[in-house]
């Protein structure tokens, strides 16, 4: 039995500010029409699968900016705390959805939706995780922790084969004292989140996202960072 499934502590319990932090650290990309200026509904973990959606359309940019600009905006439509001001085609997106919400007259009647990547997909398919709407799977790899400035960090994997690699490392460094194979487990971004929120488990600020190397780099490029 779950020995936390009724748990709920505001000790654990993570502000949307810090949750926000840690969806900076995400990058997320997303296609950006060349005459209208508009910003297309997906939005997208991996920067290939943005080129390629935008090479199947007919005039379309790919832009990047990071999680937290859009997850709780644009997707879950819950608004925007503190942050850094988003991208353009971000706030006209935004300044619809609020036109939308005060009964004014607006042109968006858009649901935006994330993307996961296709092998992210294709892992989650093979663990048998029932995706939801909305949702992204995120890997983590039993024993596995990073050491931070704040303490223990507890990585969530956007790529299964990153929560591999990342295991064998430490096994290598440790001398081979963890198991042989990693004992990969499957969640979702959105009930992580929820974890968060509601401090549904003891450590929750532990957990940290860890996007693909390669996203990260793209994205940057694309910021210009």
């Amino acid at each position: 039995a779950d020995p936390y499934k009724n748990y709920e502590s505001s000790f654990d319990r993570l502000s949307r500010a810090k949750i926000q932090e840690k969806l900076s650290r995400v990058p997320a990309f997303y296609l950006v029409n060349k005459v209208s200026g508009r910003m297309a509904p997906e939005i997208y973990c991996s920067f290939e699968d943005a080129v390629d959606a935008s090479k199947a359309g007919d005039g379309f940019n790919v832009k990047a900016t990071t999680l937290n600009q859009v997850m709780y905006p644009l997707v879950l439509k819950r608004g925007r705390m503190m942050m850094p001001p988003p991208p353009a085609e971000v706030a006209k997106e935004e300044d619809e959805l609020r036109a939308e919400d005060g009964g004014s007259t607006s042109t968006s009647d858009i649901k935006f939706k994330l993307i996961p990547s296709k092998p992210a997909l294709k892992d989650a398919a093979g663990a048998k995780l029932d995706l939801g709407e909305n949702d992204l799977p995120l890997f983590v790899a039993d024993r596995l922790a990073f050491a931070g400035s704040g303490g223990a960090q507890v990585p969530l994997f956007f790529e299964r084969d990153d929560a591999i690699a990342s295991y064998n490392r430490l096994r290598e460094q440790g001398g081979g004292k963890l198991p042989a194979e990693a004992n990969i487990r499957v969640t979702t971004l959105l009930d992580e989140l929820n974890s968060m929120e509601k401090g549904t488990r003891p450590g929750v600020k532990q957990l940290e996202f860890y996007p693909a190397a390669d996203d990260l780099m793209r994205a940057d490029a694309l910021m210009g960072n």
